[in-house]
């Protein structure tokens, strides 16, 4: 993009002079427009008219590229003090069109960028049957232990309170009451007892299977003989 001043003639810059330089009339003190304009438009402003002196017709490179390179200044600086003084007809745009003034990408501050995490941490909507206190303290918990507020993990705890047979609000009820930041069904609900294994003491209705095994082998033993019987019996008469 080419920029020229307008009324340049005004300007009665030196063209003998090098390097070349230009002449401000003190009328511009008394200029409405040029007061009027923003102070970094009436930064820039002296130092195009010196761009504009380095050639007989006073036109110059105005593109972003070069004034920031020519001027050392920010992209956010150029947009700032050059559009204005095009919007305002100090300088004419003699070839191209100026750029549309976009907003600047500028690095965030620590505390910006903390302020959005913490902005998308909380942005899921309260949850449907939740009530506002029990949200808010829940909130509050997971921030505490830096763990953001995700829209998987509210579902996950919504599962996990429905296998429990709870409502949500209760399962986040419970865990503010707990202090935990997730919430498990198995962290609440105690074991059903026909679930247990049962004992190895036999119910009335089912053998006894330690007495059978003794009648099994009691089978497979080889009788004891008549006599010692016998002698077995006398022997007890004596006692």
């Amino acid at each position: 993009m080419l920029l020229q001043p307008k009324n340049w003639a005004v300007f009665q810059h030196y063209k003998d002079r090098c390097p070349p330089w230009i002449k401000l009339h003190r009328d511009l003190l008394n200029d409405r427009a040029y007061m009027r304009l923003p102070i970094a438009s009436k930064a820039i402003a002296p130092m195009l008219w010196l761009l504009a002196s380095e050639s007989k017709d006073g036109v110059f490179d105005g593109s972003l590229d070069e004034l920031v390179f020519r001027l050392h200044i920010t992209p956010k600086e150029y947009q700032d003090g050059v559009k204005p003084l095009i919007d305002n007809d100090f300088f004419n745009v003699v070839s191209g069109v100026i750029a549309e003034c976009k907003q600047v990408a500028i690095p965030e501050t620590e505390g910006e960028t903390e302020t959005k995490r913490e902005k998308k941490a909380t942005s899921v909507a309260t949850p449907i049957g939740v009530s506002d206190s029990v949200w808010q303290e829940f909130k509050s918990l997971r921030k505490a232990k830096k763990a953001p507020i995700t829209q998987r993990a509210i579902d996950a705890i919504a599962s996990e309170a429905n296998k429990a047979g709870w409502t949500l609000e209760k399962a986040l009820e419970e865990c503010v009451v707990r202090g935990w930041q997730a919430f498990k069904a198995d962290w609440v609900v105690k074991p059903n007892p026909a679930d247990i294994v049962r004992l190895t003491v036999p119910s009335k209705n089912e053998p006894n299977l330690a007495l059978l095994k003794i009648e099994e082998d009691a089978k497979k033993a080889t009788p004891i003989p008549l006599e010692v019987l016998a002698k077995m019996a006398q022997i007890r008469g004596r006692g």
